[in-house]
């Protein structure tokens, strides 16, 4: 039996440089890139924030809501080793134990006391997006 040598070429043998996955990109649609733009910001790891008593945040919330300043409020609930992004808003009101928002990007929510874990004000500039 004969014995063959075989002698395998390579583009990488000629100088070609593989881009990778960069000479894809064209082709993926705007909705993807969004969709993955939203997984990376659930991936995020937020740190906690120091816990207030119920009394500090009353307090803080009694003054965002009558001077109508906006706040970033930190949930006292977790997911996968997590806390949640800040809920950047301002105070629509409170009755029955439940505080009512008005979240930055136009949604309206409540919320109870016992489920806030820190509250602070924000620089009203970052509320308007004057920033820049």
């Amino acid at each position: 039996m004969e014995q063959v040598n075989i002698t395998y070429v390579t583009p990488e043998m000629y100088g070609y440089k593989d881009r990778g996955i960069l000479k894809w990109q064209g082709m993926i649609l705007a909705d993807q890139k969004d969709a993955m733009k939203i997984m990376k910001d659930e991936f995020e790891i937020i740190e906690a924030k120091e816990e207030m008593s119920e009394e500090e945040i009353s307090k803080v919330l009694h003054k965002a809501y009558t001077m109508d300043c906006p706040i970033a409020i930190q949930a006292n609930a977790m997911r996968n080793g997590s806390y949640y992004k800040d809920v950047l808003c301002k105070i629509a009101g409170y009755g029955n134990g439940r505080i009512f928002l008005n979240v930055i990007d136009g949604r309206k929510t409540s919320c109870t006391i016992d489920q806030i874990r820190n509250v602070e004000f924000m620089d009203t500039l970052d509320w308007y997006d004057k920033r820049k």
